[in-house]
């Protein structure tokens, strides 16, 4: 098991990661998303032994990594690392590169090692190729199978897919699940798409600002976010302001919007059923909203005119004018701007929030 408290670490005066804590169980994945600066980079180079905390400690099973101010050195702790930039030795064969950790074995179990590994990786007819010869897809196997190969207790990786192109990066994250759990590794893994995550996490670690904003599993998170932030994270990306309106039964939500009523289920606003007039910020994902009037009980609908259509390739994101504010939605086909336009969603697809909360 992985274990990490409170660990913080400040450069030049400014607190990059705040008392952190969290445990990764043996053979589990953890994913840290996040935006941009918010420390998760950070934190895996202290785990790698790359860096040195400045409070806290890293511990992995009984094996103590770091405390304030000394860290065990990177070659000695039993985890391998996988860069963004996959870190290949340009002059090295692909078998080299992965073989270059087992120099302690002799050649046949070497051999034999390196061998498993590229067929693992699906790239053995690579290995007599150099790292310039082959695709970046190809690239990354190689440094995968280069981290495999001492047979580590965690691997770290830092956004191995960002340097790929979209469709790649697709079909990484089948093979990533499928290789995840074939090693039985405990993995921890860096990403700044939550989409990626959500692929192959068994417990997602959001962080914002030097600390961890929630964790807990994906469908837990994204079906249900506890924050706003969280919910953009997860693609709601439409907000609209709502007023709590009075006489609603138990167990549901009246919410005023654009002069419209909306009934959700009461646990779609955090913290309750909230006080008649109260201000909170609706929020939905496009993928939930569909055209037309509803067509089961317990669905809410809301009508508005069509301000916007834009083209994604295999369908038309709308942007949909409801008076003062909007909101998106996925439409199999093109509609006219201006003309009318009736949208209906499960109401438990729905999150708000108090507003100033």
């Amino acid at each position: 098991m992985l274990t990490i408290e409170g660990l913080t670490r400040n450069f030049a005066g400014q607190r990059v990661l705040n008392a952190v804590s969290m445990q990764v169980p043996q053979g589990q994945v953890a994913c840290i998303v996040g935006p941009s600066g918010c420390g998760k980079s950070t934190l895996l180079r202290l785990v790698a032994g790359l860096d040195v905390p400045d409070a806290g400690r890293i511990a992995l099973d009984e094996t103590e990594l770091s405390g304030p101010g000394w860290a065990l050195e990177a070659r000695k702790r039993r985890l391998n690392m996988v860069f963004q930039d996959y870190a290949l030795w340009p002059h090295m064969r692909v078998a080299q590169i992965v073989g270059y950790g087992l120099r302690h074995l002799n050649r046949h179990d070497r051999d034999r090692r390196v061998a498993a590994l590229l067929d693992q990786m699906q790239i053995a007819r690579l290995a007599d190729r150099l790292p310039s010869q082959i695709s970046g897809g190809q690239q990354q196997r190689v440094a995968i199978a280069r981290a495999l190969a001492t047979d580590p207790d965690l691997l770290l990786l830092d956004e191995p897919l960002s340097n790929l192109d979209v469709q790649l990066r697709l079909d990484m994250r089948m093979e990533f699940a499928e290789l995840f759990a074939r090693v039985g590794k405990t993995v921890l893994y860096v990403t700044h798409d939550p989409l990626e995550a959500c692929s192959f996490a068994d417990t997602l670690v959001v962080m914002r600002a030097g600390g961890i904003e929630e964790s807990g599993t994906p469908e837990a998170l994204f079906a249900r976010p506890r924050s706003e932030w969280i919910a953009t994270l997860a693609g709601f990306d439409t907000r609209m302001p709502a007023e709590v309106l009075p006489g609603a039964p138990e167990g549901e939500l009246a919410l005023g919007v654009a002069g419209q009523v909306l009934h959700l289920p009461e646990t779609a606003l955090t913290g309750g059923r909230g006080a008649p007039g109260q201000g909170v910020t609706l929020m939905l994902h496009p993928g939930a909203v569909a055209l037309g009037p509803p067509r089961l009980p317990g669905q809410a609908r809301l009508s508005g005119r069509v301000r916007r259509c834009l083209f994604e390739g295999r369908h038309w994101r709308v942007t949909l004018s409801l008076g003062a504010t909007e909101l998106a939605l996925i439409a199999p086909e093109r509609l006219a701007e201006g003309s009318a336009a009736e949208i209906h969603f499960d109401g438990s697809a729905a999150v708000a929030f108090p507003q100033n909360a």
